[in-house]
């Protein structure tokens, strides 16, 4: 398991306010900074993408090389599929799937994963992202939040080779998360981002459960 540590530098603090203008919740800016590492090549499916409008971690991933493909089925997508069912897709399909905020609104969840295999290449990947603390929010539902532990468990036992990183981490972050949007302005929202990530970078010292409060997880997983 790993961390994301950014620093707190000019360009990230660039980014946080030109994130928060356009309403990107903290966990979202800070996960689509961790995602400048991925980059996909080949055949590609976004399953649980909605109508393919405001995926703002496109502006983020490398998908030179990839040729996607968006599908949803409670939005106007061009591909409909039902998440919750097996998927009308044929075996060994894709070289990549993502599924950012979208398994924690499906309640048959071992399904879907199991279905990512299925129709997946051999050493194929699945990037998966998942809220942890954070709020409440249908879309049409909203079902469950695994830790870290389970979503490694699930992923393994359906076959693939795991690798998990925390988003978010620290009591502060987790706090500001669920804070920020009181804030109301851009630039309200990012001075006190900046003064939590101080509070939350202090306590990190002598904080002996630091890393048990985290807003997210990133699995990057590969089919055996």
């Amino acid at each position: 398991m790993k961390i994301f540590n950014y620093s707190l530098s000019f360009n990230f603090i660039k980014h946080t306010y030109l994130s928060f203008k356009k309403k990107n919740s903290l966990i979202r800016l800070t996960h689509n900074y961790f995602l400048k590492k991925i980059c996909l090549k080949g055949k590609t499916i976004d399953l649980g993408a909605g109508d393919g409008s405001n995926l703002t971690y496109y502006d983020f991933i490398n998908i030179s090389e990839a040729k996607i493909e968006k599908a949803d089925f409670y939005k106007e997508a061009k591909n409909k599929f039902n998440l919750e069912n097996k998927i009308s897709i044929d075996n060994q399909k894709y070289d990549n799937i993502i599924l950012f905020n979208t398994i924690e609104h499906i309640e048959n969840y071992k399904n879907l994963i199991s279905e990512t295999h299925r129709i997946l290449k051999n050493n194929g990947n699945l990037e998966i992202f998942v809220p942890f603390l954070v709020l409440y929010h249908p879309d049409p539902k909203d079902v469950f939040r695994p830790t870290h532990f389970y979503l490694e468990k699930l992923l393994k036992e359906q076959g693939f080779l795991v690798e998990i990183t925390l988003i978010g981490v620290g009591p502060f972050f987790a706090s500001y998360q669920n804070l920020f949007r009181y804030f109301k302005f851009p630039l309200l929202q990012t001075i006190f981002f900046i003064f939590f990530d101080i509070l939350n970078r202090l306590i990190k010292i002598f904080s002996k459960d630091f890393s048990n409060y985290y807003c997210g997880i990133h699995a990057s997983c590969i089919k055996k």
